[in-house]
């Protein structure tokens, strides 16, 4: 080989190490909207907008904002983001502010809009994922934050003036379809109605702006400090929710130590060591099955107390937090307290033991459920979680010992 080429082959190298030495470019898109013409004044749209905005700055992201955006401002903003995520890495868009959804679909709502009419919907508010397909066709990684489940007189007005040909609006958000590589926060669970705050933020956008910034924190552990926070401030009356696609670790702000590396896939334990592990639980997959068949997926709403403690004896660790029984009544019983109905399955064949020893295994499983409300204005919720229990075996059976849910596309 020429010198000449081998000069151009080490300059290429160069190259290519710079280019994979240069972080990937993160653009947001931070919109608060608090101020509407036709649905009053919500406090603190605006400030926790602002407030995410700087803090985003500070941790390296590029940022558009917009407050109190009407329906042009509003889409112009969108199509500056889109256009700014060109060979960006990352891309987020946070919204505050009233949000709707209509047949399952989101909707950010204008402070211009006027939506007296269901079949004004396409005119005057912005589907949200649409927001979400310009940055997945865009960045290798999505994030979305939306606190827009406020208590909305427009949700309310439109289901008033629905008719059986119109869509109805439901308060809340529901799910989003999405599996490219996506990671979706809500401030409270679909169909359920958030806190606009009494300080300068709210619930969600304070325990956001404590969080987001920690050294070496994935985005899911920042979800369960989050979501740990915003419980306790509310009095377990909202529970962030997420959904996500990601396929590798996100961190907002890296560690400074060196990136772990990836872990090897464990080695397939001996065969004899699986089978005296299947010895030590026996039989038991069937009597773990007919446990969550009949007690973790009927629980007795009108005697919580007795089941909590049947299912989870004295104490449980909940999505990260420890609850002691008094505590795990509470939350369930406030979870069922909404719901005029329910419906939980067992999806056939997902049941999974993992055996820990004579007396611990973690079981998971795939959970149809069918939340009908109380209230109209509310949304039904529908779909299917994934379901990891770690359990203990007492005298008289299983008890849950952790518990965690993720929801499946």
């Amino acid at each position: 080989m020429g010198r000449l080429a081998i000069l151009a082959w080490a300059f290429l190298g160069l190259l290519l190490l710079r280019a994979d030495a240069e972080p990937a470019r993160r653009v947001a898109l931070v919109i608060g909207n608090g101020t509407y013409a036709e649905a009053g004044t919500l406090a603190n749209p605006v400030n926790d907008a602002l407030d995410i905005a700087d803090k985003l700055r500070s941790i390296g992201f590029e940022v558009i904002e917009g407050n109190d955006l009407g329906k042009r401002e509003l889409e112009r903003s969108i199509g500056e983001f889109s256009d700014a995520l060109a060979g960006a890495g990352v891309g987020l868009f946070y919204y505050a502010g009233h949000g709707l959804q209509v047949d399952g679909r989101n909707y950010i709502v204008p402070v211009d809009a006027r939506l007296d009419m269901p079949v004004k919907l396409q005119l005057e508010a912005v589907p949200i994922d649409e927001v979400l397909d310009i940055m997945e066709q865009q960045t290798k990684v999505s994030l979305v934050f939306l606190d827009a489940c406020r208590n909305n007189p427009f949700a309310r007005g439109l289901s008033r003036t629905a008719t059986t040909r119109s869509a109805t609006a439901l308060a809340g958000l529901a799910q989003f379809d999405s599996t490219r590589g996506s990671f979706i926060a809500f401030s409270t669970a679909p169909g359920a109605v958030a806190m606009d705050g009494t300080g300068r933020n709210s619930p969600f956008a304070a325990a956001l702006l404590r969080h987001i910034a920690e050294p070496g924190q994935s985005i899911n552990d920042m979800m369960i400090t989050v979501r740990r926070d915003v419980v306790s401030q509310t009095r377990e009356g909202q529970r962030p929710w997420e959904q996500g696609s990601l396929l590798e670790r996100f961190e907002f702000v890296p560690g400074d130590g060196p990136a772990p590396e990836p872990k090897a896939a464990a080695e397939p334990a001996p065969a004899s060591q699986v089978a005296a592990l299947e010895r030590s639980v026996g039989d038991d997959k069937a009597s773990i099955e007919k446990f969550l068949r009949r007690d973790y997926l009927t629980p007795d709403a009108k005697a919580m107390s007795e089941t909590v403690r049947r299912i989870y004896g004295s104490s449980a660790t909940i999505f990260g937090s420890r609850y002691d029984a008094d505590a795990i009544v509470k939350v369930k019983t406030d979870w069922f307290a909404q719901w005029a109905s329910w419906s939980l399955g067992l999806e056939p064949g997902s049941l999974e033991i993992t055996p820990h020893g004579a007396d611990r295994a973690d079981a998971a499983f795939a959970m149809r459920y069918d939340y009908v409300p109380k209230d109209k204005a509310a949304a039904r919720l529908t779909g299917k979680a994934r379901v990891t229990l770690g359990l203990v075996k007492a005298e008289d059976g299983w008890r849950i010992e952790s518990e965690t849910s993720q929801a499946m596309q």
